[in-house]
């Protein structure tokens, strides 16, 4: 009640300070990345067409597609139905060109964000598929209301990599900054469990912000201070995503963002997503 989301006190105290104190030694931002940076500050999300070139995302997608079946190279990692969501074990290295998403503007725009200090914790990249009535009702893939247990300086960028994801078809939704302190001021109780006045605001759909754009737009989103949820595929289809995970550094950001970077140790065979 106190922050206004349930990631604990260990996520939340000192991390704004420290980021402010960043921002102040950072060069000031153009002002394009600068109202992107303030509105992450306030809304806690941005969605944004970066513009990415011809047949990149479809190149992508191939790569994905080619991959997301192959028993070695993927990893089923749902707590109760492990082939509710896959993920792609290392899929910067299975996909090289994902390393072409993020962009100068992207680049940008997390430059204001942190003031320039900033890295990429991990990239991912998976499917999720339907869910009957009954299994909605329990944890599977982030299909519950729910913050996530991250500093809440982090933030993620979602790249929308399926076509024609609509609210029907099982588009991820987030509820803003301010909606989410109502929320977590006025009954919201954990994940799944609501009531009163939170449990209102959550069934309310016009609430919710849909990540319905087409494929190649992107979301960025603080998913600690934003309740967020994935939407459900119909029966017979799946959706897929790219992710990245961005962090707080204390060296400014460099030429090459996915320096370092390596397999993730939180995908694999027997985790859970």
């Amino acid at each position: 009640m106190y922050w206004g989301n349930d990631a604990w006190p260990v996520n939340n105290r000192g991390r704004r300070r420290a980021l402010r104190r960043a921002r102040a030694c950072h060069p000031a931002p153009s002002f394009p990345a600068a109202q992107v940076g303030a509105r992450l500050d306030r809304l806690g999300y941005a969605l944004l067409d970066p513009g990415y070139p011809a047949g990149l995302v479809d190149a992508i997608r191939a790569g994905y597609d080619k991959v997301i079946d192959e028993a070695a190279d993927t990893a089923d990692m749902g707590p109760i139905i492990p082939e509710a969501v896959r993920y792609v074990i290392d899929p910067v290295s299975k996909v090289p060109l994902l390393r072409q998403l993020i962009t100068p503007q992207l680049t940008e725009i997390l430059n204001a964000f942190y003031g320039g200090c900033w890295r990429i914790e991990h990239v991912r990249m998976w499917r999720i598929g339907h869910l009957t009535e009954e299994q909605r009702r329990v944890h599977h893939y982030g299909n519950l209301w729910h913050c996530d247990q991250h500093p809440t300086t982090c933030l993620k960028l979602f790249v929308q990599i399926t076509e024609d994801v609509t609210e029907q078809t099982g588009a991820f939704r987030l509820l803003d900054i301010p909606d989410t302190r109502r929320i977590m001021r006025s009954g919201y109780l954990g994940t799944g469990r609501s009531t009163g006045f939170a449990a209102r605001m959550l069934q309310d759909a016009r609430k919710a912000v849909c990540f319905t754009a087409p494929a190649g737009h992107v979301a960025l989103c603080n998913t600690t201070r934003c309740l967020h949820r994935a939407g459900i595929p119909p029966e017979g289809t799946t959706r897929g995503m790219v992710q990245f995970t961005f962090r707080e550094s204390t060296q400014l950001h460099g030429i090459d963002p996915f320096a370092g970077i390596g397999p993730d140790p939180g995908v694999g065979r027997g985790k859970h997503a």
